[in-house]
């Protein structure tokens, strides 16, 4: 590869400016600190909380685990590292150590296997891996700030930068042997053998290691819990189309045709609730070049309360059921969540191919008018194109391939709507009590 004096190119230059603030962690072997990167936050996106406090402090909840602290995690944020055993890509666990005990000074199989049946999964490091599973960094970190540039959407739990010292990487991957470990996530392991012989000259010198090579680079992503597959679209297999939910997306009329009322149902705020979460999904894989949602097991949802209060529509957890006042309207809806967003910008974009964004008839206004918003940004401050270049570690060239989607999507969408074809009508409060919405109006 040519040289370049961008810092933000090719392997990690730890030194480099990036987040708000760099947490380090020494390394026991006196290797260089491990670093993790509390990332800065696009002023105009959506972050959780007020002024994006709660997902501030989920990332540095995420920034308090240390590999390599003994004692439990309540205590000082000790943590287990185990390889993770399920699923086709290779990734480190990190388990909760329950309070009164402590980790041993290394993790063992035995221990891992334990901790796999009983423990807690607090989050995942992730690394760059496009052999045998399409898995990479700058996917993972790009799904977590561009769902908040688009309102918030897709339930897509915060993820930081974070590097892992090799020595102590190669212990997991001996572990994931150790563990007999088997099929595809087994090969994923055994390719870092291979990458550790010389990592320099290997194929993944660039997507996966620090500018130093002493240590390999990742998204730590807070685990999801709650949820499970989501079978209505996971049956379709490929064909997403097949799914009601989709039909009801795809449909041209207004939804008050589609629902046939306009009664506080369960049946209609499943439907409007599916249809909004298709689209989205829909927008958002698209954007980041999605290849592996459609393959199964990568689509998931929990369940949802939405209730009338006050004259309007609003919803929480349904692990939060206690916050719904009582004696009001609500019903329980299956609510979309993506935890599956490692596969993006590297191979081929499966939504381009199936031509789905064309498709969408029905958004959300506050989604629509936020990619319309977003894309004049990216197109006229190059300091939107820098975060995602800085803290998402997109390269140059996926950059560049975001972008295309991001213009292309912008001019299918727009053309829709300025023709009829695309309607802003998937607002609950605008359905259900249009008298007392407060959603703004859309853009022509």
């Amino acid at each position: 590869m040519a040289e370049t004096n961008d810092p933000y190119e090719g392997s990690l230059d730890r030194s480099a400016a990036r987040g708000v603030q760099i947490i380090t962690y020494p390394v026991p072997s006196g290797g260089p600190d491990e670093i993790c990167v509390i990332p800065q936050h696009l002023p105009f996106a959506n972050y959780r909380g007020t002024d994006g406090e709660k997902d501030v402090a989920d990332e540095r909840y995420l920034a308090s685990y240390d590999f390599y602290k003994m004692g439990n995690t309540p205590d000082n944020g000790a943590v287990a590292i185990c390889p993770k055993s399920k699923s086709t890509s290779a990734a480190v666990e990190l388990i909760e150590i329950p309070a009164g005990s402590t980790k041993p000074s290394q993790e063992s199989a035995s221990y891992c296997s334990a901790l796999e049946k009983s423990g807690k999964l607090l989050a995942k490091f992730k690394q760059t891996d496009n052999v045998f599973t399409t898995t990479s960094t700058a996917s993972d970190l790009g799904y977590y700030h561009l769902s908040r540039v688009l309102g918030d959407i897709c339930e897509i739990k915060p993820a930081v930068l974070r590097t892992m010292d090799i020595e102590q990487h190669k212990l997991i991957v001996k572990l994931a042997a150790d563990m007999g470990i088997q099929g595809t996530v087994r090969k994923s392991w055994d390719l870092f053998n291979k990458y550790y012989i010389n990592p320099r000259t290997s194929p993944v010198a660039q997507t996966l290691f620090t500018s130093d090579f002493t240590q390999i680079y990742g998204a730590l992503i807070q685990n999801t819990s709650g949820e499970e597959n989501y079978q209505e679209w996971l049956t379709v297999g490929a064909n997403l189309s097949e799914t009601q939910a989709f039909r009801h997306m795809a449909d041209p009329r207004p939804v008050e045709a589609i629902l046939g009322s306009t009664q506080f149902s369960q049946d209609n705020v499943q439907t409007l609730v599916a249809m909004r979460d298709m689209s989205e999904m829909i927008l958002i894989d698209y954007l980041m070049a999605q290849s592996d949602r459609l393959s199964g097991g990568n689509i998931s949802d929990y369940e949802f309360i939405y209730f009338v209060d006050g004259g309007h529509v609003k919803g929480v957890n349904a692990h939060k059921g206690d916050e719904v006042p009582a004696n009001v309207a609500k019903t329980t809806v299956k609510k979309l969540t993506i935890k599956d967003n490692d596969a993006g910008l590297l191979n081929e974009n499966v939504f381009e191919q199936k031509g789905y964004i064309s498709q969408i008839s029905h958004m959300h206004s506050d989604t629509y008018n936020r990619l319309i918003a977003f894309a004049q940004r990216w197109m006229e401050d190059p300091a939107v194109k820098d975060f995602f270049h800085k803290e998402c570690t997109f390269s140059t060239s996926q950059l560049a391939r975001f972008e295309k989607y991001l213009v292309a999507a912008v001019n299918t969408l727009q053309t829709r709507h300025g023709n009829g074809k695309l309607l802003l009508d998937l607002d609950l409060d605008d359905y259900f009590h249009p008298a007392v919405s407060s959603s703004p109006s859309p853009s022509p």
